[in-house]
């Protein structure tokens, strides 16, 4: 077999086992009872691939929806609002590819928090799911070196193997770094702090400062523990300098071995390597990233992909834009990573496809994707909505709120069982926080009860 003709049957193997994937999630949702990530077949199981020439359909048999009795029921559900609101969305089949229903679908919005998705994407296609962030210590004389490497959601204790948040632990680190100094006869050092990885780009011109006030977003720093809050309780206080909280704990740990003062702070370019306690595989970083919709570690993503691609760490922006128009994302002009800044202007379009080119990929940490997105009525962002017996367990989405603007993103099946991606906008100018949520819920819910045919 030619080489050229291994590739097609590869990635033909590889959309298949994707869009079956997605079937097989929302086929059998009362198994939705424990953690979902125990309840799914890995897009990296072997396969028996089918011949190249038997594969027309990727999604399977399932019927698709036609277009205009679909855009019938949407555009019923979807009627500008007596408020002033407007709504702009797009539906795509994803076997095909094929445009089901659009409103407004290639017109620039806000799209929130659904933005993240454009992220995890971009993060996953540069990086790689398997991909971890090291902590590290380096001796240099009597100055002990403690630099971050991208892994901000560090615990203060012991690393916990099992765990996402906290899987590197700062206890760890300087008992490991204590050893390693016992060995060597050190009994003192200065300690210094090196977070130079992002070179200042602590912030975002974009963000409004309510955001800094309303605990949505903090300073950034490439080593934090608890995504730069102050502890792992829910809803904890941000830190205002994450990495100098880094520092003070593993300070503390350290000292319990050896006299420890401090020293300086930036870039450090020598040293000898003593200790290092690495992150969770980044694919569970972002699945945790998306159910809980967390903005500093979105944005750390969007540094590291800018990092990786040579750029400024203060042009995660554009690293994300690039990575997505490369997959196929038209129309965006992103001012961050996260879908904090109201100046973001993405199509509805832009975000269908991003999901649909996800869902084709040959790479499974892309094609399971879909699996990271809350649940309805399940978990994440997704809990409280959309929980009644004909939706729970049965569409995977991205929310989306900020002042006048809801969003609404993500993939279900047809009452058929079509798998489809959705995305949906709703914009209030000057209105409240995330307007007509109910209505964006109508939506989805009429998506995937409809056979329509």
């Amino acid at each position: 077999m030619k080489a050229s003709t291994r590739r097609l049957v590869t990635l033909i193997a590889a959309a298949t086992a994707a869009l079956a994937m997605i079937v097989a999630m929302f086929s059998a949702p009362r198994l939705f009872t424990g953690a979902p990530q125990a309840f799914h077949t890995p897009a990296s199981a072997t396969l028996e691939p089918a011949p190249a020439a038997q594969v027309t359909d990727p999604g399977g048999q399932a019927p698709i929806p036609d277009a205009g009795i679909l855009t019938a029921k949407l555009d019923a559900i979807l009627a500008d609002a007596p408020d002033g609101t407007g709504f702009s969305a797009q539906v795509l089949d994803l076997p095909t590819g094929q445009v089901l229903y659009e409103k407004n679908g290639a017109g620039p919005g806000t799209p929130a928090s659904s933005l993240k998705i454009a992220t995890a994407i971009a993060a996953l296609d540069t990086l790689g799911a398997e991909h971890r962030l090291q902590t590290s210590t380096l001796l240099d004389g009597d100055t002990l070196v403690l630099r971050g490497g991208g892994d901000v959601l560090l615990g203060d204790g012991a690393s916990d193997p099992a765990a996402t948040v906290g899987h590197a632990g700062i206890k760890t680190l300087a008992e490991q770094t204590a050893r390693e100094l016992k060995l060597r006869g050190v009994q003192q050092v200065k300690l210094w702090l090196d977070d130079s990885l992002f070179a200042g780009a602590q912030g975002n011109a974009a963000w409004d400062k309510s955001l800094y006030t309303s605990n949505n977003i903090a300073d950034l720093y490439p080593l934090a523990h608890y995504a730069g809050r102050a502890s792992a309780v829910k809803g904890a206080a941000h830190e205002r300098d994450a990495a100098q909280a880094v520092r003070r704990v593993f300070a503390r740990e350290l000292s319990a071995h050896l006299q420890v003062t401090d020293g300086g702070r930036g870039a450090y370019p020598g040293g000898e390597v003593l200790a290092s306690v690495d992150s969770a595989p980044l694919g569970a970083q972002i699945k945790h990233m998306l159910l809980v919709s967390d903005n500093y570690l979105t944005e750390t993503m969007g540094r590291l992909v800018a990092v990786e691609l040579g750029l400024e760490p203060g042009q995660a922006n554009q690293a994300v834009q690039q990575v997505a128009e490369r997959l196929g994302a038209q129309g965006m002009e992103l001012a961050d990573a996260s879908g904090l800044a109201a100046s973001n202007k993405v199509p509805p379009a832009a975000l269908t496809g991003l999901l649909h080119a996800a869902s084709h990929s040959p790479d499974a940490g892309l094609r399971e994707l879909a699996y990271w997105l809350p649940v309805a009525g399940y978990s994440g962002t997704l809990a409280d909505r959309l929980g009644t017996a004909d939706t729970r367990g049965l569409i995977r989405a991205k929310t989306g709120s900020l002042s006048g603007v809801a969003t609404l993103t993500g993939v279900t099946l047809t009452s058929d069982g079509r798998p489809v991606a959705f995305s949906i906008f709703a914009h209030h100018p000057g209105g409240g926080l995330a307007p007509h949520k109910p209505t964006l819920d109508a939506a989805v819910r009429a998506l995937h009860a409809c056979g329509c045919r």
